[in-house]
């Protein structure tokens, strides 16, 4: 990937990877003053954990980690307080393909792939607020190794909206990516909408059947939508017993040698296809291939109504106390992993 074109990543990052392969390295200095001037220090922290596994350890690694852990910390703090204000960020739900060439690949494959081409392409994704913070970029429904699918989704949230245009962002991104990936929608959503996970309601399947195997699905297919009821044992225990594959599939027809079908996506939204259509038809999920997700129904994101009831309702309250530290009565309590703020009369002196 990092053939394809000159790495947009900030320089900083750039010149500590390059650091990472010496044991004494000459220009840390400089290298600390970028990443405080690019306000980037937990990022490079975050970089420097990622460092120490890859190549091991380095006496300057352990220095120059120490030495940017307390901006590192202020950075977070003053990012969780501000988290509800941040109105620069921008929240990214991507649809994309994935293909023979990629086919290969489980959900960690695509998330470190996407990782990587979106910090090639420069596109700055903001930390979630955990103690060892990770950026936020997720796959919004799973799909197993084997399965292709044609509108698969990504979200992610940048520290701000990209100059370019979309389609210039996609055509970065996509110039990165293996073959076999590819996006090819971008939109950009207010920070409360809902993740995918919430509004799937269906999946879409077409399979190809192979010509050996076409009259035993035929005689399966049929069979199964003539019961009432199609009880799958998963193999492992189970709080809810067998599974009623009745209830999972909506509907199930042929096209000539192709079968189609649907499944429900709001109770079982990581089941595997291949293991619950080869319990349909009698065929190990090992020996089905090409099966393709055509597309997922979402239902209407409630939220995006509502966002009276999601906007921040404290902004100059925030800005006044807490920013320009004017001596309000709001606290910040400093805890190991969140610092709620309490609202109220200062505390009693005695």
């Amino acid at each position: 990937m990092e053939a394809r074109g000159p790495s947009r990543e900030p320089a900083c990052f750039q010149a500590l990877r390059t650091l990472g392969d010496e044991p004494r390295p000459a220009d840390l200095d400089g290298a600390f003053d970028s990443i405080l001037s690019g306000h980037l220090a937990e990022e490079a922290s975050e970089l420097l954990r990622t460092l120490r596994r890859e190549v091991g350890p380095r006496a300057w690694m352990e220095s120059f980690a120490s030495r940017l852990a307390p901006m590192a910390a202020m950075a977070h703090q003053e990012r969780s307080v501000r988290w509800q204000m941040d109105t620069r960020r921008a929240h990214i739900r991507c649809c994309y393909e994935k293909d023979d060439g990629a086919l290969g690949f489980d959900d960690g494959d695509l998330h470190a792939i996407f990782l990587h081409a979106f910090r090639l392409e420069g596109l700055h994704l903001l930390l979630d607020l955990g103690k060892r913070p990770r950026p936020l970029l997720t796959a919004g429904l799973p799909l197993p190794v084997g399965v292709a699918g044609r509108a698969e989704f990504l979200e992610a949230v940048l520290k701000q909206e990209p100059m370019e245009r979309p389609a210039e962002v996609m055509a970065g991104l996509n110039h990165r990516l293996p073959l076999g990936l590819g996006i090819h929608q971008w939109e950009i959503l207010p920070g409360y909408a809902s993740p995918v996970s919430e509004l799937a309601l269906h999946s879409h399947w077409r399979w190809e059947a192979p010509l050996e195997v076409q009259p035993q699905a035929m005689e399966k297919t049929r069979c199964f939508l003539e019961a009432s009821q199609w009880s799958w044992d998963r193999g492992n225990p189970h709080p809810g017993g067998p599974l009623d594959l009745r209830q999972v599939v909506s509907e199930m027809a042929w096209e000539h040698s192709t079968l189609c079908f649907t499944t429900r996506m709001r109770e079982h939204p990581a089941l595997n296809p291949l293991k619950l259509l080869g319990a349909i038809l009698g065929i190990e999920a090992a020996d089905i291939k090409g099966l393709i997700r055509t597309g997922v129904d979402l239902k209407p994101d409630p939220r995006l109504g509502q966002a009276d009831l999601f906007q921040p309702k404290l902004k100059n309250m925030y800005e006044d106390a807490v920013l320009l530290d004017g001596g309000s009565n709001i606290v910040l309590v400093d805890e190991d992993d969140d610092e709620p703020i309490h609202l109220g009369p200062p505390a009693e002196t005695t």
